[in-house]
């Protein structure tokens, strides 16, 4: 029995071997092992070599080894993985083999490790569902939706991308969400959750209207439950009565798990065997002619009818089952989500009825990998500490926007009783988890559920009390109507902590934040204000805390911080639209916005050595404008630069509608903007992202120069 040590990707040395190449680690173990039900052959790779099921002994080919840094694992023995090119592939395996595919893909998962990446638990958790689900389905041609990006490695894996996972997340890499753009498998983007029952509702609608015969999957999580468009969807698909499948993959094991209880649902032979009953083609057929005899006997009796057979499921089905009858859906479950056989009998049950109209399936599955369980006899689940390689740590010391901001609305807390904290998004960041821990009366985690947070903040705030939203950017523009209905038209003093502002890195367009600064500088009641380091976020918080007749926001990026040596006090606040002069200049001035700052001082640094003086000034506020900043910058200036991490029509518009205005433009006065590109950002690391998008401090001065007339510096410039 050997025991198998994932390390850190410390790097890779190969050694030839006439046609193969051996494959040897360098680095140190991590801290964990785990000993496999098989042993782990050597790595070596051999352009002849070829593997089939009746092999002994065979590696099989080695996939997904990107010759990138970022990305490693120890190869494993996978001799089925390596003969599913796609999802037909699989079609003649016996339920023994899908269950060593299963395993084997969970091991290939568990082996990835990914610089700066998130979390494989999501795509662990549904490893054999992803099986039978492709195993039952015949995509392409049939249509499997995902909601969440992080559950849909596996089924990157089965839909030819296996080749290509060592670049996820990565520049011109796989994405980390399904794309319409990369596989024919994926029929619609996987965003922020919550959309796959609307966009397969969609397919469903237009497919029985174009006369086609093909099966729409939605898979679903209970993350996304939290969601209103997934209960508006639901409504609907029950009223149109197409034939659309929902699979709510259920990690938490209770659609509403409380913390004071155990609130598992179990899993036993009574709930197995009622799932499999309930999908059956014989019972849905008597079902069917007992609601028939009963409609002709009376309404009266139809309507009792109908109530027994909704008590009776309810009875036998978990808590909050017959939330999803009343919407209209068939449901069917609990269903173990690792069990491979129970769940093919069920997706095949289904999937062989013509008229089933929209059916929900509610398949439990365990996402948290630290508990050990036997995957059907043939592979263990590692203990603690030994799932998937967490991203590597930041360095010691190492803080966030986030650190900064839940650090110094402490501080407000304890001085101001009426102020609160909404959260609404995905997963909280490590410095808000402990601001909950330590004012759990303070904070209110809303979940995936932006328009209700936006709601919720407005009616505290008219209830006396002062709340600060935190959403992400991307979530925020979910909320949009309720910012401008709920909020700034009423002129409720709703305070917006936007997270995520801007690039985001390998998360790429979904999550990136580049719209917030146009769209909320466009109302007319709101403040609209960017730090440009972590000092200034502090003082931004003391200021939000203070403003009590309009709402305003104040946005940051992702990411860390390079602590500053500064004494500055963060606890006074700033006065409402007053910007400020960093470096004095007389050649060109670059009036910055937000983190955009520091690029700004980075390119006046470069123009310096060039001759240049170069003025910066930090504008601190998009609404109101600093008026009195701006008709210095051009009255002492030619040439006046504003820079942004946005799209276009944000702080650069605002400033061209004043100066144009205001006759500044009428003059010697030259203005340029450098704005986010019109397009989206794919995902790249942060660094890769500002170059494509021209903002770094090189673009920046090089735009300087240009503008200048000294074409040929700037060339040099960027070379």
């Amino acid at each position: 029995m050997a025991t198998s040590y994932l390390q850190r990707p410390f790097g890779i040395s190969v050694q030839s071997h006439g046609n193969c190449r051996v494959f040897t680690q360098k680095g140190e173990l991590s801290s964990f092992s785990y000993q496999p039900a098989y042993e782990f052959p050597r790595i070596i790779m051999c352009p002849s070599a070829t593997c089939n099921l009746k092999s002994k002994g065979c590696v099989g080919r080695i996939r997904g080894l990107s010759n990138n840094s970022d990305f490693f694992w120890e190869e494993i023995s996978t001799p089925i993985l390596d003969m599913v090119e796609n999802p037909m592939n699989m079609k003649n395996l016996s339920p023994k083999e899908l269950s060593q595919l299963a395993n084997e893909i969970r091991a290939e998962l568990s082996l990835m490790v990914s610089k700066g990446q998130k979390t494989l638990r999501a795509s662990l958790s549904v490893v054999e569902l992803t099986v039978a689900i492709h195993y039952v389905f015949h995509a392409p041609m049939d249509k499997i939706l995902w909601d969440k990006g992080d559950q849909t490695y596996a089924h990157k894996l089965l839909t030819g991308r296996r080749s290509l996972m060592g670049t996820l997340k990565q520049q011109n890499g796989l994405s980390g969400y399904t794309s319409r753009f990369e596989s024919e498998f994926d029929p619609f983007g996987a965003a922020h959750g919550c959309n796959s029952i609307s966009a397969g509702l969609g397919l469903a609608v237009a497919r029985d209207i174009k006369g086609k015969r093909d099966r729409v999957v939605s898979v679903i999580s209970n993350e996304t439950t939290t969601a209103g468009q997934v209960y508006e969807a639901m409504s609907n698909a029950g009223y149109l009565d197409s034939n659309l499948m929902v699979i709510l993959n259920d990690s938490r094991h209770s659609l509403h798990p409380k913390p004071d209880e155990d609130s598992r649902t179990p899993i036993n032979a009574l709930s197995s065997t009622w799932s499999k009953l309930q999908s059956s083609k014989t019972f849905r057929k008597l079902r069917e002619a007992a609601k028939g005899l009963t409609k002709r006997i009376g309404k009266g009796m139809y309507e009792w009818a109908a109530k027994v057979d909704e008590y009776a499921r309810g009875m036998l089905g978990p808590a909050g089952s017959t939330l999803f009858e009343e919407l209209g859906l068939y449901y069917i479950g609990p269903v173990d989500g690792h069990n491979i056989q129970d769940l093919i009998c069920v997706l095949q049950d289904v999937a062989s009825l013509d008229s089933m109209g929209p059916v929900l399936i509610h398949v439990l599955t365990n996402e948290n990998i630290e508990e050990a369980k036997e995957m059907n006899g043939t592979m263990e689940i590692v203990g603690r500490g030994s799932g998937p390689a967490a991203p590597l740590l930041p360095s010691i010391g190492t803080r966030t926007y986030s650190d900064y901001l839940m650090e110094a609305l402490s501080i407000e807390v304890q001085k101001d009783m009426d102020i609160v904290a909404v959260h609404a998004g995905m997963r909280m960041e490590p410095a808000i988890k402990l601001f909950q821990e330590n004012f759990p009366d303070r904070f209110f985690d809303i979940g995936m559920a932006e328009q209700h947070a936006v709601t919720f903040s407005a009616g505290l705030a008219c209830g006396g009390l002062k709340p600060f939203c935190i959403i992400p950017s991307a979530f925020l523009q979910r909320a949009y109507d309720q910012i401008v209905h709920d909020v700034d038209q009423q002129k409720v003093p709703v305070r917006f902590a936007i997270t995520n502002a801007g690039l985001v890195g390998a998360d790429g367009p979904v999550c990136s934040g580049p719209f917030d600064i146009t769209f909320m500088s466009c109302l007319p009641n709101m403040i609209v204000m960017a730090p440009s380091d972590e000092f200034e976020l502090a003082r931004m918080v003391v200021t939000a805390a203070q403003i009590d007749d309009r709402p305003v926001c104040f946005r940051y990026p992702s990411g860390s911080v390079v602590p500053l040596n500064n004494s500055m006090d963060c606890t006074v606040p700033i006065e409402i639209g007053k910007g400020k002069v960093l470096v004095e200049g007389k050649d060109v001035a670059l009036l910055g916005y937000g983190a955009m700052i520091q690029n700004c001082l980075s390119a006046q640094s470069l123009l310096s050595k060039l001759g240049l003086e170069v003025t910066v000034a930090d504008a601190r506020f998009c609404k109101p404008l600093d008026i009195g900043l701006l008709r210095e910058l051009c009255g002492n200036h030619g040439y006046l630069i504003t820079v942004e991490e946005g799209s276009i029509g944000g702080f650069g518009s605002h400033v061209a509608q004043f100066i144009a205005l205001d006759g500044k433009l009428d003059g010697r006065v030259k203005w340029r903007p450098i704005v986010l590109p019109d397009s989206y950002i794919e995902h790249a690391s942060p660094t890769e992202q500002l170059t494509r998008a021209g903002l770094t401090g090189h673009h920046i001065a090089a735009t300087v120069l240009s503008l200048l007339g000294r074409t040929r510096e700037a060339l040099l410039l960027m070379c």
